[in-house]
Order: structure tokens, then sequence, then C-alpha cells
């Protein structure tokens, strides 16, 4: 389920920053903004450059679990992207698995946007 009152909280945090300023950076309406503020469903373009632009995951929008940075192994930590640690062959294939898991449930995220915005 989509939470709108999550991007309402990243604005308020944003100090010095107006929803006009806000709207002109990620290039929507600031009608735009307020009809997805009272509960419009993004489509799948808005609502990744508002993620991009907070540097969150699109998942923390529907309250789905957020990987964003998780430790992932004894001695390794990062978000997918970029993991630093001592490594064995062992927390390796762990992490592989992770990201296999992760890629699955942002496929199943996008299927579930796309299937919306028919």
């Amino acid at each position: 389920m989509f939470i709108a009152s999550r991007i309402e909280e990243l604005l308020n945090n944003q100090k010095g920053l107006s929803k006009k300023a806000f709207c002109a950076k990620i290039g929507i309406s600031v009608q735009g903004l307020d009809n997805i503020l009272k509960g419009t469903e993004p489509g799948v373009n808005k609502l990744e450059r508002i993620a991009d632009f907070f540097q969150t995951s699109i998942d923390y929008f529907f309250d789905r679990e957020d990987y964003s940075n998780s430790h992932i192994g004894h001695h390794v930590n990062g978000n997918g992207n970029k993991v630093s640690g001592d490594i064995t062959l062992s927390e390796c294939q762990k992490e592989n698995q992770h990201l296999r898991e992760l890629l699955a449930e942002k496929e199943r995220t996008i299927q579930i946007l796309l299937n919306q915005n028919k």
C-alpha cells in the first residue's frame, strides 16, 4: 500500500526546501505533488525521481522492508552496491543470494507499479 505521508515527512525534514523548489528539482508540477500527497499513487517515473532525490528505496513508500543499509555478513557491511570488510567464500555466497532475493523483490515492486498504471 502506498504511503503518501512518507513523502511529506521527508519534505518537512528538508529545511529551506519549498514544495515548489522540490517539484522543480524532480520535474513534476506542484499540483501533481499535492495530488500525490492526497493519496494519488504516482507513476513509476515520478516515484523513482522522488526516491532518488531523498536517496531512499521505492519500497520505503510502500511500507516494505528497506534493505538500503543492512548487515550482510560477519564482518561485511553494504547495500549491494558497495561492500566492505573481510569476506569469506561462504559470506560471498550469502551476499550473492541476498542480492538475488533483493532483485526479485524489486522486480515484484516494479511489476506492481506497472500494473497499477494500466
